[in-house]
Parts: structure tokens; sequence; C-alpha cells
């Protein structure tokens, strides 16, 4: 098995973020601050090994972290949410951790206090449901649950276009110059984006190839492939009859 160390990459700008803590003496923050984003990480690899599933790559951002992950898109949306919440239950699990050490002296109390100040901010911001965090994540597999797949992403994304106006305003309201992470946050915004029609056409190709285990069947009254749902098998009324999503997927994809 690939030792999980070799699937670490560390972004050239974290690099430098960590030398410009260490060049003016933040030792301490550095080093809490990259345990919590590690200690997140861990949460996500956690529940990614329960599941089941291959984890191909772990970038550490400025910013924080992201696992990649090898699995379908049409996974169980209580897989997806499951990996989207537990890096921040390891986090709040960290609280009580801290709280043991502080309350019988293994840390000094301002030790203490800078790792609640920077936890506390982690957390909130990952919770923050904007592009590529775990508050978008999970936001948008609630949107699956009750919505078709395109639709889901629509909503999502407009609530973190929103969101993210909402953040650098706040920020420029309170002079914060987190500039690299505003800079990063719309990239992946924009990348997501860019990236959709190939994720939706990814999600019909794998209802097509495999035989996916649907919680429950749909009859929909017009042909319209967007309205297919994860964890759903679809029907379509085609005239006096009811065409499966298999049939006509089978359709779309021999005319490419």
């Amino acid at each position: 098995m690939k030792n999980i160390k070799h699937l670490f990459n560390i972004h050239t700008s974290t690099y430098f973020l960590i030398l410009s803590f260490l060049i003016t003496g933040f030792i301490k923050n550095i080093i809490l601050i990259y345990f919590i984003v590690l200690f997140h990480e861990l949460g996500h690899i956690l529940i990614i090994k329960l599941l089941g599933y291959k984890i191909l790559r772990i970038d550490i951002y400025p910013s924080g972290g992201i696992t990649r992950i090898d699995k379908k898109i049409n996974t169980k949306i209580s897989h997806d949410l499951l990996i989207a919440s537990f890096g921040i239950l390891f986090q709040l699990a960290l609280y009580l951790v801290f709280y043991f050490l502080s309350s019988f002296s293994f840390i000094r109390s301002s030790t203490y206090e800078l790792f609640f100040t920077y936890n506390t901010t982690i957390l909130i911001f990952n919770l923050l449901p904007i592009i590529p965090l775990d508050g978008y994540q999970f936001l948008r597999c609630i949107w699956e649950i009750f919505f078709p797949y395109k639709k889901a992403f629509q909503i999502s994304f407009v609530i973190s276009v929103i969101s993210i106006f909402l953040f650098i305003t706040y920020h420029q309201i309170f002079s914060l110059n987190n500039y690299l992470i505003i800079t990063f946050l719309i990239y992946k915004i924009v990348c997501e984006y860019k990236n959709f029609k190939y994720q939706n056409t990814r999600f019909e190709l794998e209802r097509y190839l495999n035989d996916l285990p649907y919680r429950t069947i749909k009859n929909e009254k017009e042909v319209n492939l967007s309205l297919l749902k994860k964890n759903t098998y679809h029907y379509f009324k085609k005239g006096n009859t009811y065409v499966s999503e298999k049939k006509l997927l089978s359709k779309k994809f021999s005319l490419l």
C-alpha cells in the first residue's frame, strides 16, 4: 500500500507562508495552524478509508487542505455527507484534547488561548458555503437530496458566489488583507463553473455504464435528462409509454 505521506502535495505558496512566519518569529503560530489543518484532513482521510475509497492526493494550501478521492459522482449522498463532515468533527474533538492538555498543565494557558483562536477561525472558515470548503460540500449534498444533480449544483454555485462577495466585503470593512485566500477561493469557484459540464457528463456516463444501487424510482412527465437525481432511477414519459434513463443515455452517448 502506498505510504500516506507520499500523497501529500504542499503548494509553493504554502512554503512562502510558512517561511514568512518563521522569519518573523511566529514559530508556535505556524505550528498550531498547520497542526489544525492536518488534523482536519486526518478526519477526512479516516472516513474515506473506512468507506473504502482511494485517496489520490492531499493538497495543502495556505488556506487549508483539499483531499482528492477516487470515487464515482453517483455515490451515496450519505457517504458524501460523512466525508464533508469528518474534518469539522475532528476539529471539534481538538477542543477537548487541548482543554485536557491545558487543564493538566501539559501546555501553557497562552498556548491554549492561541489554539482556541486559530481552531475557531479555521472552523468557521471551513463552514462557509464557498467552493471548495466543507460548508459548500455539505450544503450541496443537502440540495442533492431534494433536487436533481444539475439543479443542486446551480443552487449551490449561486450561494457560493454570493458568499464570496460577502466574504470579500467583510474583509474590506475590517481591513483584513487576506488577498491570497480570497484569490484562491475565486480561482476555485471559476474552476468549478468551468468543470461542471465535464462533471455532468461524467455523472450521466456513470449511470449509463454502471448498474448503480438506486434507492428510489421516479417517473417523470417529460423527457429531460437534467432531471436526473442522485440515488434515484428515472423513467421518462414519451408519448403513451415510459422510457428508462439508461435507454435515453444509451442513445445520447452512441451519438457522440
